[in-house]
């Protein structure tokens, strides 16, 4: 079954006990405020898990090394544009290596973020910003509107506090079984051997 939009919305506006909408164009309060705090919920929930099917990974572009990163790593990289949360880094592909997140403030472009690692070739393992609600699975569907109805409960309800906190408590509650559910999808592969290792990177 697709999973639309419109359909997370008014599964949103069910938890508040409102009016469902019948289009994302509509210019009725509950319309406007899943407009206005959609996008803002869809990255804090991808944000809160790594979903698989939002996991993805991206060779890097390697940057200039701003000025005072100079003592703990080697070099800095762009991050991706869809970039919402950095899992991790690896040399060659292979090795996982210590990272940073910061913002270049001397950018004259303006302050830009980059990522500062010892990883002469780095991958990243990254959270993307995943727009499209075809791609998204039951549950973070199921997320996603516990999220948005915490978010427009308040203009709808009139600051009703304590359902807020009852929808963000449901929400919270929720996070363990998403951990259970993509356990259950993953297949970690084994460790390498540390001396294969060792090998790999004086190559």
């Amino acid at each position: 079954m697709t999973i639309s939009q419109i359909s997370i919305w008014n599964r949103a506006l069910g938890f508040l006990g409102t009016r469902s909408v019948a289009s994302e164009r509509e210019n009725t309060p509950e319309a406007l405020q899943c407009r206005l705090y959609w996008d803002s919920a869809r990255r804090q929930v991808l944000r809160d898990f790594p979903w698989n099917f939002a996991q993805c990974r991206a060779w890097l572009a390697r940057l200039p090394l701003p000025e005072g990163f100079e003592r703990e790593f080697r070099f800095a990289y762009a991050l991706p544009d869809d970039c919402l949360k950095v899992h991790e880094v690896r040399h060659e592909g292979i090795a996982p290596r210590p990272f940073s997140l910061a913002q270049n403030t001397a950018d004259a472009a303006g302050s830009a973020s980059f990522l500062a690692t010892d990883a002469a070739r780095a991958l990243l393992l990254y959270t993307g910003d995943v727009r499209n609600s075809r791609l998204f699975d039951d549950l973070f569907a199921h997320m996603l509107a516990r999220k948005l109805a915490a978010l427009i409960a308040v203009p709808l309800l009139k600051n009703n506090s304590q359902k807020v906190s009852e929808l963000e408590k449901l929400y919270a509650e929720s996070l363990p079984q998403a951990r259970q559910a993509t356990a259950s999808e993953r297949r970690e592969s084994a460790p390498d051997d540390a001396w294969l290792t060792a090998r790999r990177e004086a190559l």
